[in-house]
């Protein structure tokens, strides 16, 4: 695994974005330590399959950058960035807690 940061990183689905709310991703500045575990978390719609796919390179970012141990992989192709992302239907468990259902996929 590598650092992954990410600086300045927005995304809009527009071609001329003109205010905060025409984007997707808003502004984000964030490191991801090697050898550490994250979990991004958000409401549908908040930006997370956007960040994702910016990270794996299947988006380009309408601005900043994604540097994978500090060198900047923004442009690259995703075949050419060492990274992979699962697709996976969200299922949540109504009979379980929020905390059961994240750490359900940890224990199968």
């Amino acid at each position: 695994m590598a650092e992954i940061q990410l600086k300045n990183l927005r995304h809009s689905y527009y071609p001329n974005p003109k205010t905060d709310e025409d984007y997707a991703l808003k502004s984000v500045d964030l490191t991801w330590e090697e050898g550490l575990a994250y979990a991004l978390l958000g409401p549908s719609g908040s930006g997370k399959t956007t960040m994702l796919n910016i990270l794996s390179g299947l988006l380009t970012a309408s601005e900043g950058q994604v540097l994978f141990d500090g060198r900047d992989v923004t442009a690259l192709e995703a075949r050419d960035r060492n990274i992979a992302q699962v697709f996976q239907f969200p299922v949540i468990y109504e009979t379980m807690t929020v905390g059961e259902n994240l750490a359900f996929p940890l224990k199968t």
